[in-house]
């Protein structure tokens, strides 16, 4: 079969096709197009006479901002970067003016000598994938902003009302000694929301950055420690720390933020006189940090969902404490973002352990 006859077979076979499949020559000084089915046509806008006769025609319907980079990454097909497939996304403006957005995605061929001798692809219209795309992202940064203006005008309201709440102390009545404590219980309860609900918004987006330093691993512990002394006193719990000395690069902030969610979860499911014990073991690869209480446990119907956002297996502590269910979730994410892993073993009611599992070296 000639090459005009299977050009034609492959345009009968395509006919009904919106996706623009071509095949490019790479030993010819413009990139020559052997074969572009019609929907070339109907995508760019352009008759496919005008393609075959000016092979880079083409590169001119793309978007001025995208350009630039579009010719970098075809040109490292043949400066070198041989890889066996590209994918492009990009906007094209078509002659009525009208944007749309391209998926491309092409493949190099090698002849028998290993040169690359063809490039073959396919192009498709991607425009109304891409609006539902953007329409989510912009959805979620608006639902975001929102979220993070409540929280944070919310907070001088509330932090006002439990400090009037908290002055009446000098009434002698029973009742509003009852009622004092509800609101200041409401406020805190409303503020520890306030504030998951910021983290959990924080390490959701892709604005974080990660501020490596040195840490003394054990220095870190006894520091967020201290930081929930009254809460430990509160139950009476005993606190065991670790005498070992361990050094890791770590993002500060963000370990604080790990060990002080998974401690205060210890403090809150812990009986009165109870005992929280943290150790660190230094592997040759690894440092596991290990917190272990031996408060009221997990279900193993519960253990799964642990690290659900609003997960359902959110308890009540064993002092009352409330739980806004976005705390393991917050520590999941954190985890992920230091490249360390987290283990939970539990066995309802014998206890808790957490280990988190850090490498040495973060990649």
């Amino acid at each position: 079969m000639s090459f005009e006859s299977q050009c034609k077979l492959l345009d009968e076979l395509l006919s009904n096709t919106r996706q623009v499949f071509f095949i490019q020559d790479a030993f010819t000084e413009h990139l020559n197009f052997i074969y572009v089915n019609n929907a070339y046509e109907i995508l760019w806008g352009r008759s496919k006479e005008s393609l075959l006769a000016n092979p880079l025609s083409y590169i001119d319907a793309i978007h001025p901002n995208d350009k630039n980079q579009f010719i970098s990454l075809y040109r490292s097909f043949f400066d070198g970067d041989l890889e066996y497939e590209k994918e492009f996304t990009f906007r094209i403006i078509k002659n009525d003016g009208t944007i749309r957005w391209v998926y491309t995605k092409s493949w190099a061929i090698f002849n028998t000598q290993g040169q690359l001798y063809r490039l073959a692809g396919v192009s498709e219209d991607i425009t109304d994938r891409k609006k539902v795309e953007m329409d989510v992202i912009h959805h979620n940064e608006i639902q975001s902003n929102v979220i993070k203006m409540l929280a944070h005008d919310l907070r001088t309201p509330i932090a006002g009302i439990k400090l009037t709440a908290s002055l009446l102390t000098n009434s002698t009545d029973a009742n509003v000694r009852v009622y004092q404590n509800q609101i200041i219980d409401m406020c805190n309860n409303t503020m520890l929301m306030m504030d998951d609900l910021l983290s959990h918004i924080q390490i959701s987006s892709n604005g974080f950055r990660l501020n490596l330093t040195r840490l003394k691993i054990e220095d870190e512990l006894r520091e967020v420690c201290k930081s929930l002394e009254v809460q430990f006193l509160s139950k009476n719990i005993t606190v065991i720390l670790p005498q070992s000395e361990t050094y890791l690069e770590l993002d500060s902030v963000k370990f604080t933020q790990i060990v002080s969610n998974l401690v205060t979860n210890a403090i809150k499911f812990s009986y009165p006189d109870g005992t929280i014990s943290i150790y660190v073991n230094n592997r040759e690869e690894y440092v596991d940090l290990v917190i272990k209480d031996n408060g009221i446990g997990i279900s193993k119907e519960s253990l799964p969902d642990v690290f659900d956002v609003f997960t359902s297996a959110r308890r009540i502590g064993t002092n009352g404490e409330s739980s806004t269910g976005l705390g393991l979730s917050i520590v999941k994410k954190l985890v992920g973002i230091l490249n360390a892993k987290i283990h939970i073993t539990s066995e309802s009611p014998a206890g808790t352990e957490v280990k988190v599992v850090f490498r040495k070296k973060i990649n």
